[in-house]
């Protein structure tokens, strides 16, 4: 037990010695490092809409309160809605006034900060198939942009928005008439960068489970008396110390690192997280408020003249 106990703190302790932040270092922690690598990109996307979204107005009361609850949620629904859209990433500065004053772009930056929203083009009318026959969804042009995330991990928001404006509609699934909104995450590639994470990760799970382990064998030991007992109980004090260090460790390690999620490369040296999430905004209480109403996935894009394949990057 003296030989799995020191192991484990011993383990623990290089573990906790770990800087992740300066153990990860790569260059261009701004916005305009990691944006310039998506200049002029033509991207396949996929939309899947399975979520009915809230109603644009919300509801007031007799007080004239706003009346919003979980029934103004979104909703799932039985059906899917699946659109294939293919969009070019300009390099082009977005110049349109309300686009350049979306909340959710400019992330930080003053409202007058509008140099690193740019234009999105789409390049295709989306179809699908209904009883009716195969139906085309009007899309405009929109705007994307790159925030910062975590300084430390280098890890950017990557956010974009389209204009549907006559929407569609499939069984009992609809995607609004409106601008619809796109969520990701990306990080400029590193080869060693989720290798190190989940080597970490290891050692951090590893250390845990032997702390586990000695905490239950302290609890459960009946062949000793109080007195015993009572000395022990600095050290099963600290295993639990040690323990809740280990465990801030790995969350911090899930969170700032796509180690759950599946990953793909980008264009130009960035990775990105292969899903991210379709909403529409709305109003309330003096909130703005994104509502969930499907995902969306990259697939193949066009780095100037040479197509890339969607890769897939392999877990270790």
């Amino acid at each position: 037990m003296t030989t799995v106990l020191l192991f484990a703190l011993l383990l623990s302790c290089l573990c906790l010695q770990i800087d992740i932040a300066q153990s990860y270092v790569i260059d261009g922690s701004t916005s305009s490092s990691i944006i310039s690598r998506f200049h002029n990109v033509q991207w396949k996307l996929f939309m899947t809409i399975d979520q009915t979204a809230p109603p644009p107005v919300v509801p007031t009361d007799d007080n004239n309160n706003n009346a919003y609850d979980d029934n103004f949620a979104s909703i799932a629904t039985g059906s899917k809605l699946g659109l294939p859209l293919d969009v070019q990433f300009t390099s082009g500065a977005c110049t349109d006034f309300g686009m350049n004053n979306e909340a959710l772009l400019l992330g930080n930056n003053a409202p007058t900060a509008t140099s690193s929203i740019l234009s999105l083009q789409p390049l295709n009318e989306p179809k699908f198939v209904t009883l009716s026959g195969q139906q085309s969804v009007k899309v405009t042009p929109g705007a994307y942009a790159c925030q910062i995330s975590d300084p430390e991990t280098k890890q950017f928001f990557f956010r974009f928005f389209l204009d549907f404006p006559e929407g569609a509609t499939r069984n009992d699934v609809t995607l609004p008439a409106e601008r619809v909104y796109f969520m990701s995450s990306c990080w400029i590639k590193d080869d060693h960068m989720i290798a190190k994470a989940r080597k970490w990760k290891d050692e951090f799970q590893s250390s845990l489970t032997l702390l586990n382990t000695e905490i239950e064998e302290l609890k459960k030991d009946d062949t000793v008396g109080l007195v015993a007992r009572s000395r022990r109980f600095p050290q099963y004090v600290e295993l639990l110390k040690q323990r809740r260090k280990l465990t801030t460790q790995i969350e911090m390690l899930q969170e700032r690192f796509p180690l759950e999620r599946p990953l793909m490369s980008g264009p130009n040296g960035t990775l990105f997280l292969k899903d991210g999430v379709v909403a529409v905004k709305r109003e309330f209480g003096g909130r703005t408020r994104y509502h969930w109403i499907g995902t969306f996935s990259f697939k193949d894009f066009m780095d100037g003249d040479d197509e890339k394949e969607e890769e897939e990057v392999t877990r270790s």
